[in-house]
């Protein structure tokens, strides 16, 4: 199967600062809206249907979320979705007053909403664009983006750039960001020189680094791209005068307008379908209609070596994202789960599923073969693995934050001899057996009721 690009093209909507969650093996995407923010489910990432509206701006003319409901993006954490938002208040026209843009946090039980929002900010500036990260140790940073005088660009002119700060919890920020990247050269403004732009952050880790992807160029038109900085460190210690962040060949774009698209930028990184394969989810204008209207498209995602490369818009029909090799995202049955993969043998794979326990001491596993076992102790909080012998294990706590009782993912990549266990994305333990078993079967273990597995697939590699 194949695809054309724009996967979401509504007449009569703008569909701005697309933002995707995977959750339980579904997509939901959410994006930009003048009085609400909607959202759109999707298998795949390329058929999607609306899904109703996720948020809706407040009434109440003291709050600071009124109107221009910008970049929307959501995680979850133990049952509650966080969407992060900015939001402006009203001036006396019913415009948005652009000096009042603040980010703040709406909560929801579902990825579809509603999600209500927080009394107050979290941010006390002017700020747009929230993108939450979670590093290894498991904490939080926000990444946004902010208009000061230590943004500007080139020459003073007034500017936007991208700064960092530690998340206290999820619905508090530190209150010490950090810049990471600010407007440096002719193009990163608009073609009059009179306003620039970084914004639009996105944070990846590879091999170690952190990468900062951002766009840059007026959003309204062709000069609008992509581009991306690097760090050693998620956050510098100097503050806004920081500069560990290091531009990409002082600033070079990696996605820029061609006849197929113009302004491409402000996008999400996510895997695909398969749990293995990477996508960008961006957005664009489409020449051919003529429109100030962004439209929601998708790319591959690819990295090669320590560089970051993206497929470009064209109009040649595109192959769909890569399926699992087992899909039993839509099985709720764990035998017939088993069954499907029992059918399966695998050198090397990754495997994910997403887990609630209904009894706080309830215990799940994964077995490969008669090689190595991976228990969950939920009431332990801790994870065993089994290598051959089930007296020769290594055992490692749990992240502290996470509670099975709500859905939680847990995934498994098999590469040679070498096995990662995860949850969340977060590595939990890795295990070198030092050989490489081939033909195996992957089976879920599971106390019979206590346990609910969703979104479960297995992907060959």
């Amino acid at each position: 199967m194949d695809y054309n690009n724009p996967v979401i093209a509504k007449k009569g909507t703008d569909h701005g600062d697309p933002a995707v969650l995977k959750f339980k093996g579904v997509y939901y995407l959410y994006h930009t809206g003048p009085r609400k923010v909607p959202v759109y489910r999707s298998f795949n990432l390329v058929d999607w249907e609306e899904a109703g509206v996720a948020l809706w701006a407040s009434d109440d003319r003291n709050h600071w979320a009124q109107i221009d409901l910008w970049a929307p993006e959501v995680l979850c954490s133990n049952g509650i979705f966080y969407m992060y938002v900015t939001g402006a208040t009203r001036s006396g026209d019913g415009t948005a007053d652009d000096e009042n843009r603040r980010i703040g946090v709406a909560k929801s039980a579902s990825p579809t909403g509603p999600f209500i929002l927080a009394d107050e900010p979290l941010t006390r500036e002017w700020s747009i664009d929230a993108h939450p990260f979670q590093d290894d140790d498991g904490t939080f940073y926000m990444y946004y983006n902010v208009r000061n005088d230590l943004t500007r660009g080139p020459g003073g002119i007034i500017g936007t750039g991208n700064v960092v700060d530690r998340m206290k919890d999820l619905e508090t920020l530190d209150g010490k960001p950090a810049m990471v990247v600010r407007p440096e050269h002719a193009w990163e403004g608009n073609k009059e020189g009179t306003f620039f732009w970084n914004e639009g952050p996105f944070v990846l880790k590879h091999l170690g680094r952190y990468y900062q992807m951002y766009s840059a160029g007026y959003f309204g038109d062709d000069s609008y791209g992509m581009y991306y900085a690097t760090s050693d460190e998620p956050m510098g210690e100097q503050g806004m005068k920081d500069t560990s962040w290091k531009k990409w060949q002082g600033g070079k774009a990696i996605l820029k307008s061609n006849e197929f698209c113009e302004g491409p930028g402000h996008h999400v990184v996510t895997k695909g379908p398969d749990g293995v394969n990477d996508y960008y989810i961006y957005h664009g204008y489409s020449p051919d209609e003529g429109v100030q209207e962004r439209r929601v498209r998708v790319g591959l995602f690819e990295w090669q070596d320590d560089h970051i490369w993206l497929e470009p818009p064209s109009d040649n029909r595109l192959p769909f994202p890569a399926t699992p090799s087992v899909d039993a995202r839509f099985m709720s049955s764990l035998k017939d789960i088993n069954r499907l993969l029992s059918e399966k043998k695998t050198d090397d794979f990754y495997f994910e599923t997403t887990a609630t326990f209904l009894d706080k001491c309830a215990k799940m596993g994964v077995s490969l073969s008669d090689n190595i076992r991976w228990t969950i102790y939920s009431e332990g909080h801790r994870l065993v693995a089994a290598v051959e012998n089930p007296s020769q294990t290594q055992c490692s706590d749990l992240p502290q934050h996470v509670d099975f009782t709500f859905p939680q993912r847990i995934s498994l990549l098999k590469k040679g001899g070498r096995y990662t266990f995860s949850i969340n994305g977060l590595e939990v333990l890795t295990v070198e057996t030092g050989e490489k078993y081939k033909g195996e079967k992957v089976l879920m273990e599971y106390d019979e009721g206590q346990v609910r597995a969703e979104g479960t697939i297995l992907t060959t590699l």
